[in-house]
């Protein structure tokens, strides 16, 4: 890669090369490290790349002239090393879940998540109190249920939303705490419907993701009624 040819801030990557790498003294710092810092601050201060949203690993190792395995785990060691910043993992898999492959003949929707921390957080929410996730094909997808992609948007989305969410579902719920509403409803109405409920999980999903809450209502009653009809 030809940093020359591109407007990049050398003296500040340098600057902040420099501040970290003599920090514990000269040679103190592990070749390991000295390489992660070097691709960090690389999609710090390439003015088409990001931290909060690098290339993909083949893109990248592309552009460094390296293996994408080797760059998949450099990555994966940032990303679970910068896991603190909750509110970013949290936007950063909103933004997957909209892009999301639907494939409404199997009711199933694919996700590819490369970034392992984030995948890792989106399984844990569903593996908690949802069930299992599949990524029998490959890890960095994965497989959801109709049901289990509406628990999983449900528990990302803003909490205005949430609470938009949460009030249309009270109508003819059993009685319960409003935290567990959603649960209520996924047991009750969702998972017990078959595919044609599943499908319009997934399309409330869409609906929670994308803000057009006018349809909300509708698509929660559809639900319902599909459901009493198959507890019948």
């Amino acid at each position: 890669m030809n940093l020359q040819n591109i407007e990049f801030d050398h003296r500040t990557f340098l600057n902040d090369f420099l501040n970290r790498y003599l920090e514990h003294g000269f040679t103190s710092l592990s070749k390991k490290e000295t390489d992660l810092l070097i691709l960090q601050l690389l999609l710090r201060y390439h003015p088409e790349w990001s931290e909060d949203n690098p290339p993909n690993a083949f893109e990248l190792a592309k552009a460094l002239r390296v293996k994408r395995g080797k760059i998949r785990s450099m990555l994966d060691e940032l990303s679970f090393r910068n896991s603190g910043n909750e509110d970013l993992i949290l936007r950063k898999l909103r933004e997957l879940l909209k892009n999301a492959e639907i494939e409404f003949d199997n009711n199933k929707v694919r996700m590819q998540i490369e970034d392992a921390y984030i995948r890792e957080y989106a399984k844990d929410i569903v593996h908690k109190d949802y069930g299992m996730t599949d990524t029998s094909f490959n890890r960095s997808i994965i497989t959801l249920s109709g049901d289990k992609f509406l628990a999983l948007v449900s528990e990302v989305v803003s909490d205005d939303k949430l609470e938009e969410f949460k009030n249309k579902l009270e109508t003819n719920l059993p009685s319960t705490e409003r935290s567990s509403l959603v649960r209520v409803f996924l047991e009750n109405f969702v998972s017990s419907a078959g595919k044609e409920a599943g499908k319009k999980a997934i399309k409330l999903g869409t609906i929670l993701l994308d803000g057009g809450l006018s349809e909300l209502s509708e698509v929660i009653e559809s639900i319902k009624r599909l459901g009493s009809k198959d507890n019948d």
